[in-house]
């Protein structure tokens, strides 16, 4: 089959996308799979689309070309508007399914899970919805509450209205906090008392809409 495996992007999981996307195409190819490794936000800035899907193909040498550009992302991000970088979608639409080996924002929320679905785009793992439901722990956590799933205390606060006396909440020290749409050491905090809990919250409720605080 021609498959596009997708890794890299814009999170912060990105690294961790490129090792995941590496490994499946990798995969993909020792069965027998036309399989080609792409970054969804770098793309390929030339293909042959005379045989976009080649039998001979170096797994590593894509790897590496998309690892190329890490240094640049933050700054590729703000002098573009688009999210998919060149002809990602073409290569898409050519292959029989995309093999999301995407991490994080914009690759677990269903968001590109969406503009697959308006494009016909056949893709691996969950739709759109059940994706975005998922990739919000606080939206998660609650389904789970609703159906009698058991679940650790806790509370879902925006960065803006967030309270330093958690006692009001009903909870106590110990307790970790989390951002509740991303996955990245930088955005998981375990706090053992009060005064540091107030005096450094950290990059998570500077850098999130809200966290999640058990």
């Amino acid at each position: 089959m021609r498959i596009v495996v997708l890794a890299g992007g814009t999170s912060t999981e990105r690294d961790v996308s490129i090792v995941s996307g590496t490994g499946i195409c990798n995969g993909l190819r020792a069965k027998g799979h036309q399989a080609i490794l792409v970054d969804v936000f770098c793309g390929a800035e030339t293909v042959d689309w005379a045989d976009p899907f080649p039998r001979e193909y170096d797994v590593e040498a894509a790897s590496a070309y998309i690892k190329s550009f890490n240094p640049h992302i933050e700054q590729l991000k703000k002098m573009r508007k688009d999210f998919f970088g060149p002809n990602v979608l073409e290569l898409c639409k050519k292959a029989d399914f995309v093999f999301l080996g995407l991490h994080g924002a914009n690759g677990e929320d269903g968001r590109i899970q969406a503009a697959f679905d308006l494009m016909g785009i056949k893709y691996t793992g969950t739709g759109y919805l059940s994706s975005a439901m998922a990739m919000d722990k606080g939206v998660t956590k609650w389904m789970f509450q609703m159906k009698g799933v058991p679940v650790p205390g806790g509370v879902t606060m925006k960065r803006h209205t967030r309270k330093e006396d958690l006692a009001e909440l009903g909870l106590a020290f110990p307790v970790v906090v989390k951002t509740c749409c991303g996955c990245c050491k930088n955005m998981l905090r375990r706090f053992q008392y009060r005064r540091l809990y107030c005096k450094r919250p950290g990059r998570i409720y500077e850098s999130s809409g809200c966290s999640f605080c058990l």
